[in-house]
């Protein structure tokens, strides 16, 4: 086992280098000029010692390798950094920018064009992290939050030990501030390809994944007998995936298709589960973005084609007819890079758009809501989970539609109006 010494000073040159490359990939995000530097990397252990990360107001994205399963990553920035950055993205005055950062005023707005330059940020270590771990390596970002001095993120675990890369990040003339890279023990090690030392729980864990794994495979049990599948509960949380059929083939159905249910104009039965149209706060009202899915075997460039032509934002995943995974937009930036589109495709990209989509976020988990949901499930799922659009099923498990969190904000707004 090696010494956090020498732990800390063979992971220095990867992190030179990746802030060398993040600068000047932010630098083309913000047109405006943009350095990193590297100041210290350290292991962690605790909540204790992560705390100092969070000496006050930060944005944080929690971004997940994918593939190997071996880890994750937190993205610390300072709300300042975040302001600039975002503010410039979106081409705002200097002085409006100036003067949010000076009250680090950080409002939705700038939340959610924090979630960009996330995907800009994991998207330049990505680079890195497809040359190291060739066997499948490669980091997904779920989700972006802020949290106030104290107020730890969730996702960041006690009695893990954790190696934390630190960088001055300046953008343009604002002030320089300090943000952090924060890589669990199973990440670093798999990346950096170093023995990261840890508290003894882990190192017993370790040891016993590596004789497990040097151990002969058990011999597989016999076949047990097909049972029918029992239909999902009425809202769910399970592992994600989009099915298809021609109801939802056929794009979204009106009220006026709803009310022939009797006179055999149906496109969704009684048997799915659906309410009847004028029931008060039935989430169908909020479904405003139509069914599509595309089967797991297909490639993933099929996904990129109906996104980008035909302006798909969500897209299920289907096995066997019945919703599995949810692909948005956001997960493909991150799979094929920031600067995707812009340029001739290369090996890597090629490669990448004739992967199945069932490789795609394979761990994530489905959260969904029944047709025979309300508007209330709707809202309470889509906030609980930080989401922007939720999947809605019939019975049978065959996506109907999706809800977007703005549908949700327009029923509210109109009806604290009304």
């Amino acid at each position: 086992m090696e010494t956090p010494d020498k732990i800390v000073k063979k992971t220095r040159p990867f992190f030179l280098n990746y802030f060398a490359k993040l600068a000047n990939d932010l630098n083309t995000l913000t047109a405006a000029p943009v350095a990193c530097s590297l100041t210290d990397v350290e292991l962690m252990n605790g909540l204790d010692d992560l705390e100092t990360l969070i000496e006050k107001d930060r944005s944080v994205a929690y971004v997940r390798e994918d593939g190997l399963n071996s880890g994750d990553v937190h993205l610390i920035f300072d709300v300042s950094t975040s302001i600039a950055l975002t503010g410039l993205m979106m081409m705002m005055g200097e002085a409006v920018i100036q003067a949010q950062v000076k009250t680090r005023d950080y409002n939705e707005e700038f939340q959610e064009g924090f979630n960009e330059v996330s995907n800009q940020v994991v998207g330049a270590m990505n680079d890195l992290v497809e040359k190291k771990m060739t066997e499948g390596g490669h980091l997904f970002l779920e989700r972006t939050t802020h949290c106030e001095f104290g107020n730890m993120p969730p996702t960041l675990v006690d009695g893990v030990t954790y190696l934390v890369a630190t960088a001055e990040i300046t953008v343009a003339s604002f002030p320089v501030e300090i943000c952090h890279w924060v890589l669990s023990r199973g990440f670093a090690e798999a990346l950096l390809k170093v023995e990261v030392p840890g508290t003894p729980e882990e190192m017993a864990a370790s040891a016993a994944k590596a004789a497990a794994t040097a151990a002969p495979p058990p011999p597989e049990p016999p076949p047990a007998p097909k049972v029918a599948e029992a239909p999902p509960p009425p809202v769910a949380v399970t592992a994600d995936k989009e099915p298809k059929d021609d109801a939802a083939g056929a794009g979204m159905a009106t009220p006026e298709d709803l009310a022939k249910i009797s006179t055999g104009g149906v496109v969704f039965s009684n048997s799915d589960g659906l309410p009847a149209p004028d029931e008060p706060g039935s989430v169908r009202v909020v479904v405003t973005e139509p069914p599509f899915s595309l089967k797991e075997e297909e490639q993933i460039i099929s996904a990129i084609n109906a996104m980008r032509e035909e302006g798909h934002r969500n897209i299920g995943v289907d096995r066997n007819g019945k919703l599995i995974r949810v692909i948005s937009q956001s997960d493909l930036r991150q799979v094929m890079g920031p600067f995707f589109g812009t340029k001739a495709m290369g090996p890597r990209d090629k490669a990448i758009c004739t992967l199945p989509l069932g490789k795609l976020n394979q761990t994530q988990q489905l959260i969904r809501v029944s047709l025979g949901g309300t508007i209330n499930q709707a809202a309470d799922l889509l906030t609980e989970f930080n989401l922007r659009a939720l999947p809605v099923v019939s019975n049978q498990g065959v996506l109907r539609g999706f809800v977007t969190v703005h549908a949700v904000l327009n029923y509210f707004r109109k009806k604290k109006r009304a």
